[in-house]
């Protein structure tokens, strides 16, 4: 983007700063009231006067009727309030009791009764239940329910799935912040999401995730508009809105804390009767709000709590070497028919009698001793836990030992908010909120024990806004917003050896890199993984400016206004830079051609034999990954809201979305050219074909081009179907942008020249000196190469890494929904519909390289389609999703009694890949993108979710009695929802392609369903109906083919409240989660070369991740609280 035409965008969003713009009430925490005021005959009363009042506040608003007798109060804060109508020759009308939500817009048909204006009539009824006004498709979560239903954890993010269409899941999203999963409505992924906080945006760019939310006593409530909301709001996912609670004209309060202990948990089904795993949370805090200094129109609230939880809480079984093997005996493998060899002679090797020799033929064992660097590292770190190992038994006996143990997931967590509302007069409403939280939690290893890499993550998010009347039919508003979120990992092994001080001949990758690492160890059956981790530091800042006029013109209600958000996301990832060593049985395979002694099958090999030998399956190393992002995202837009009569409403709106790709002050962005891969770059001339870079030509800025063609109109209609406001019935369409996170561009930053990302297959040196047979020895350490050096760098090839595809398209969906909404009277309201959306051009990883024609694996490098390159991951806009749901929601909500909220959902996605932007594979075959077709990782086909609050009637019996009965309130939250799909894949790379995603191969003639009398754990599905695919194929089994167990949770509350007559009194809470204690069965193992393929080994959770007391859907924990209330 050139410097003139960004001058004149920021120059545009001044002149709406200027004049005073403000953003609508369905962008932000706000709401809207209005209303048609007519006579008994029908015709419009002009210039009616309206004043709106903030019952705890008392602050008020005026207004008066236009020509058409419409007003409108736009903007809001959310609250209860209460209307007052006055006209000459009519009686004043009264309506209190209006609860405004979230994004609501309450459309009052006001009909004045003859009289004089000093009678006084009051209109009362149960809270509107019937959006006749907006085509959106939303819910709202209102702050009893979020301080009432049950939580585990206390995170608000958890009753989003209340809404329809609504799941949390893993699929698609990125390890991020500790307690916050991903959101995907309506098939739509969870990155694609908004949320704002206030007002303003609150997601950390570098992800595109919610960070830690704020707690449900700090929290007034939260919308989701989950389809098709109006031109003022960007994204292509869902709209969440949370807005905090403000401080009232009386002075409020509580105090709590919360309490979980071991004791209170029930066992889970895979754990051992003794198996006992430590678990203690305690989890506290309050809030204070009310005038400030007495003031009638100043009020302050402030919120603070801390979380300390010190837990072990799944158990891990991890595979160590035998005692035997420790001294160079794997006689047991000969045993069970598992050939080993010594990849540096090609002869049998480790085995007593039977072990096969060069020739092919019997012979002794030959015995060696251990690799120096394995034996120092097993001497260190690994001889205390095979010292606490049992052999195992079975058909793998003798081959390793196990030992279950578990090991820390200590979290600490700390916030608090403050927020201050004043109001400037009638006119003028100032606002500001300040969140800060802290939330630091271990991410613990296998080996040693005890040892962990600690996270940290530090939010900070500020909002400040002035919503402005400038007459009864033009108001506005300003939003301004910062949002801070760093992160820093940094391994803890004090006084810890690194590998280099156990014998390792090797350079860290680069030389400013000052802390030192320690060896870290994973293994299992298949692998052993040797790593070190150095620090990794993200510093994601986003500034943002919303500004919108909105005006009343006679049957319309125009809003015009824009946006601009300026994202910066700064990295430093030392991670690598120590060395990753990884081990499988490849290397002690039998070599290619030896034909395997009688007595023996397969190919043999074993992971510990490798590590006993010291040679890995792959090695790499880098000098450490930089970026440096910049991105501008502007916006405007114009909505019509246009209530053409009075039962028709309009809602017509049109926003430009363009798209200026994020710049890198660090030069790190690199693209390949799909389209001309013989293109040869100017800036690297040294580069292989096809690598494009920042300054080449067609690319003068970004690898991307920036796009202002982004036009997204929104349509609907809104029919109130018998003018009474008891059936509406609405639709709409619209078209909606989104853009990715950034943490696709991090993929680049493992690439030539920025980082000399190194990854050795198959190294022929062992790994005490794993450079020793590397052509030109190790090239580490290694400073970081700017720009400026492209032009004489020397590529090391063939290179490893992630590039960007310039030609991508902009993501966007289609989204459209019909709905029929009516209320059941007393309260109840139910809404049936059809919901559906259709996305293009999503942005997701894939191996773009294959090998063509390799004869085996482990030489694919030769046989790759472009030169100079390995495996490289190429970002790529090529997934498509397509959603269709039918949705029923029940609602009730009432200032007393019984509070509901229940939703059936029948929905299907397709897609051809629900994964992230960032370290994915992408579909089996690289020649058809179109070969991993099938239902999304994350369908559930069938949902019911309810949610309840009850506080039992009270009982007018005598003081000591009414202590013992009266005070009562339950509260639940039950799920239901089907299995998650299952992908059956082969787990080897027969197809020899290097991408190692292969789906495994039908068996014909056999059957999918498990056999007769076998338990549904031992097998889910028939093993043998599938088998690993034929050699030079991608396998012939569908994505996605077979679905999980089902998922059940009820999750319930009982509160006793104490001394309620008094100003402070007392709440006791016991909730149990699960309270059933339903067992729900996580996915089995879905690897045809797994010896556990088709049994399920673990519980899950509603995302199918294995879970833990911590987690929604766990074994039952139950949870004991103390609240103080003033």
């Amino acid at each position: 983007m050139n410097n003139s035409l960004r001058k004149l965008l920021i120059a545009s969003f001044a002149v709406l700063l200027s004049l005073g713009a403000a953003s609508r009430a369905f962008a932000q925490s706000t709401g809207v009231i209005r209303g048609t005021v007519i006579d008994p005959s029908g015709a419009a009363i002009t210039h009616a006067s309206v004043t709106v009042t903030e019952t705890s506040t008392s602050l008020s608003r005026e207004a008066a009727t236009n020509d058409s007798g419409i007003f409108v109060f736009p903007d809001l804060p959310i609250g209860t309030y209460a209307l007052k109508i006055a006209a000459s020759g009519f009686a004043t009308q009264n309506r209190p009791g209006l609860t405004l939500l979230t994004g609501q817009v309450i459309d009052l048909p006001i009909t004045l009764t003859v009289g004089a204006q000093t009678q006084q009539v009051t209109v009362t009824s149960e809270t509107q239940q019937i959006d006749t006004s907006t085509s959106t498709v939303a819910q709202s979560v209102t702050q009893q329910q979020m301080r009432d239903l049950p939580l585990n954890g206390r995170n608000p993010l958890q009753l989003t799935t209340l809404t329809a269409g609504a799941v949390i899941t893993t699929a698609g999203t990125e390890n991020t912040q500790q307690d916050n999963p991903g959101l995907s409505v309506n098939g739509l992924r969870a990155t694609e999401n908004t949320y704002t906080l206030d007002g303003t945006i609150y997601v950390d760019r570098f992800f595109d995730s919610v960070p830690t939310m704020p707690n449900p006593d700090a929290l007034q409530e939260f919308t989701i508009q989950a389809a098709n909301y109006s031109a003022d709001h960007a994204g292509a996912g869902a709209l969440v809105q949370l807005s905090t609670r403000s401080g009232t004209s009386e002075l409020h309060g509580e105090a709590w804390e919360y309490f979980r202990n071991t004791v209170l948990n029930a066992r889970n089904y895979f754990w051992h009767q003794s198996y006992e795993p430590p678990f203690k949370m305690n989890q506290f805090g309050g809030t204070v709000g009310g005038p400030v200094f007495s003031s009638k129109k100043a009020f302050f609230f402030f919120s603070a709590e801390d979380l300390q939880q010190r837990s072990a809480p799944t158990p891990i079984t991890i595979q160590v070497p035998t005692p035997a093997e420790l001294t160079g005996d794997f006689s047991a493998f000969a045993t069970h028919g598992v050939a080993l060899y010594d990849p540096s002679t090609g002869c049998g090797w480790g085995q007593t009698g039977t072990a096969p020799t060069c020739s092919g033929t019997i012979t002794d064992k030959t015995s060696k001793p251990m690799n120096t660097l394995s034996a120092a590292l097993t001497k260190q770190y690994l001889q205390s836990e095979i010292n606490a190992s049992s052999p195992v038994t079975g058909s793998k006996s003798g081959e390793y030992n196990t030992l279950t143990t578990s090991t820390n997931n200590n979290i600490d967590n700390t916030q608090y908010l403050v927020r201050l509302d004043y109001s400037i007069g009638n006119n003028d409403h100032l606002s500001g909120r300040y969140f800060y939280n802290q939330d630091n939690f271990q991410r613990p290893f296998t080996a040693p024990l005890g040892f962990y890499a600690a996270n940290l993550f530090r939010n900070q998010a500020l909002t400040i806004s002035d919503a402005h009347v400038f007459s009864n039919t033009l108001t506005g508003a300003i939003y301004v917003g910062a949002f801070r979120g760093a992160r820093t990992q940094i391994p803890e092994a004090p006084g810890l050896k690194t590998l280099k001080d156990l014998g390792q001949t090797i350079n860290y990758g680069s030389p400013t890199e000052n802390l030192v690492p320690f060896p870290g160890v994973r293994a299992n059956l298949s692998y052993i993984n040797v790593f070190s981790g150095g620090a990794l530091t993200q510093d994601s800042t986003t500034f943002d400016f919303t500004a919108q006029l909105v005006k009343v013109l006679h049957t319309h209600t125009l809003s015009f206004g824009g946006e601009v958000e300026r994202d910066r996301i700064d990295m430093d990832d030392y991670s690598y830079t120590p060395g990753d060593n990884s081990f499988s049985a490849q290397q002690t395979q039998a070599p290619t051609g030896t034909t395997v002694p009688s007595g023996f099958s397969g190919s043999g090999g074993d992971p510990f034999a490798s590590f006993y030998l010291g040679y890995e399956s792959t090695f790499f190393e880098d000098n450490g990954r930089k970026a440096y992002l910049r991105e501008l995202r502007p916006a405007i837009y114009f909505q019509d809201d246009w209530k053409v009569n009075s039962k028709l409403t309009l809602n017509l709106g049109l926003r430009w979305d363009p798209w200026m790709p994020p710049i890198d002050d660090n030069g790190t962005l690199v693209g390949f050219n799909v389209n001309n891969p013989n293109f040869q770059s100017t800036v690297a001339p040294g580069a292989p074909k096809g690598m494009w870079f920042v300054g080449d030509p067609g690319l003068p800025g970004s690898v991307f081009s920036n796009n202002f063609k982004d036009l997204a109109p929104r349509v609907g209609f809104a029919e109130n179907l018998f003018g009474n406001g008891k059936t509406v019935v609405r639709g709409a369409y619209g078209i909606f942008y989104g853009f990715p996170e950034g943490l696709l561009y991090q993929r680049t930053d493992a690439m030539q020249p920025i980082d000399l990302y190194l990854n050795i297959p198959a190294p022929q040196s062992t790994w005490d000196n794993i450079y020793g047979s590397f052509s030109g020895g190790d090239p580490f350490p290694r400073g970081h190469i700017t720009p400026s050096q492209f032009k004489s760098y020397t590529f090391l090839q063939p290179l490893s890494g992630g590039v960007l595809n310039p030609a991508s398209k902009v993501e966007y969906t289609e989204a459209y929904n019909f709905t029929i909404e009516q209320d059941l009277s007393h309260g109840f309201a139910m809404n049936v519909g059809w919901v559906g959306n259709h996305a293009e051009h999503v942005m997701a990883s894939r191996q773009f390289n294959p090998a063509v024609g390799a004869p085996s694996s482990g030489v694919e490098n030769s046989y790759r389609i472009y030169p100079g390159l390995a495996a490289v991951e190429l970002a790529d806009a090529y997934d498509y999703a397509m959603t269709n749901a039918m949705e029923i929601n029940v609602t009730r909500r009432s200032a007393h009694g019984l509070t509901l909220l229940s939703n059936v959902v029948w929905m299907k996605t397709i897609d051809n890949g629900s994964s992230g932007t960032e370290g994915q594979n992408g579909p089996p075959n690289p020649f058809n993108l179109n070969s991993a077709r099938g239902v999304a990782d994350f369908d559930q086909a069938l949902r019911f979710t309810t949610s309840a609050n009850y506080p039992f009637p009270r009982f007018h019996v005598s003081s000591v009695a009414g202590a013992i009965v009266n005070g009562w309130q339950a509260n639940a939250i039950i799920t239901s929802q089907s299995g998650l799909p299952i992908t059956i894949t082969s787990g080897v790379d027969n197809s020899h392609s290097g991408i190692n995603n292969d789906y495994a191969d039908f068996v014909p003639g056999v059957s999918l369903a498990r056999p007769a009398g076998v338990s549904k754990i031992t097998a889910w599905f028939n093993p043998a109906a599938f088998t690993k695919n034929a050699v030079g194929t991608f396998g012939n089994v569908p994505r996605n083919i077979l679905r999980g167990p089902a998922y059940e949770d009820t999750d319930i509350s009982l509160f006793k409240d104490f001394a309620t007559e008094h100003r402070i009194h007392g709440q006791f809470q016991a909730e149990a989660f699960n309270a059933w204690n339903h067992t729900n069965l996580a996915n089995p193992t879905n690897s045809a070369s797994s010896g556990t393929f088709g049994q399920i080994t673990s519980t899950s959770t509603a995302t199918g991740t294995v879970n833990s007391p911590s987690t929604a859907g766990a074994q039952r924990v139950w949870q004991f609280a103390l609240k103080m209330i003033f």
